[in-house]
């Protein structure tokens, strides 16, 4: 069992450290296609080997975390690598915003200023400037207002709930689990509605969707959505991208935890402590 253990480290760091840009180096849309697609079947596939390890090796938990969490660090790393790569193609210049948050503005900004202006007036490009321009917000920062249309079709602005302790999520409610939906849940129910409100900003293009997502879900959180995906202001000066991004705003309007997936113990111990009430 050691060897084989040993074994399937030694293989997992091999494969980590090989070379994805092993295609040709002709920055087309099919050379990039084929390198995204190297990435992710690479991480999905290392992956499965580490949950099937663990199923064999409990006893390896924080080894195999460890192995993980380098899983993770390494795809970003190749991620950023070939939105840097391909960023003169439309689709590199999209990967470049997706994996803003993970490279200095300065960096950003120098990649910009060099590509064509064509491409740095389209959507994306504009967006990755309004990312460098703007301060995201973090905790201890102030909210950051933003304008949306709720589930009914009516305009909504954030400052409209002043006053109230805001959990705001951006998306992300079918990316956390069963036992995570069912404490956000009961959370709310346990919560009086002129103490907190639950606010899920969706990222999607129309009204019908953001109905169906509200559908879908049958909760009585409040649904809102400007409709502008990545060009969304609100995704920009959140700082958000992994689904979901959670922000828990307090009365005065201040950011008390900015976090990727669901604060859930955060949030009980501030129930605890009454924050609620």
């Amino acid at each position: 069992m050691r060897k084989y253990f040993k074994r399937f480290v030694i293989l997992f760091f091999f494969l980590l450290n090989f070379s994805v840009y092993s295609f040709s180096q002709e920055i087309t849309e099919e050379n990039y296609q084929k390198v995204i697609a190297e990435i992710y079947s690479t991480y999905e596939i290392e992956s499965a080997k580490i949950s099937d390890c663990f199923k064999n090796h409990p006893e390896k938990k924080d080894s195999l975390i460890s192995i993980y969490n380098q899983l993770e660090k390494v795809t970003g790393q190749k991620n950023r690598a070939a939105a840097v790569k391909y960023v003169s193609l439309p689709s590199g210049l999209q990967r470049l915003f997706m994996v803003r948050l993970s490279i200095s503005k300065d960096t950003l900004r120098s990649i910009l200023k060099n590509l064509p202006l064509e491409a740095q007036e389209s959507n994306y490009g504009k967006s990755l400037l309004q990312h460098i321009n703007s301060e995201q917000v973090e905790e201890g920062n102030k909210y950051y207002d933003f304008e949306a249309f709720d589930s009914n079709g009516n305009k909504f602005r954030l400052s409209s709930l002043e006053g109230k302790n805001i959990l705001l999520l951006y998306g992300g409610l079918g990316c956390i689990s069963d036992d995570d939906r069912d404490f956000l849940k009961q959370f709310y129910n346990e919560t009086h509605r002129d103490k907190l409100q639950i606010v899920i900003y969706w990222p999607c293009s129309s009204l019908e969707q953001l109905k169906g997502i509200k559908a879908k879900y049958l909760v009585d959180y409040l649904f809102v959505s400007d409709f502008l995906n990545d060009q969304s202001l609100m995704k920009i000066n959140y700082g958000a991208q992994a689904t979901p991004t959670c922000f828990l705003i307090d009365k005065e309007g201040t950011v008390l935890i900015k976090s990727v997936g669901l604060p859930d113990e955060k949030l009980t111990e501030l129930k605890e402590k009454k924050k609620f009430e």
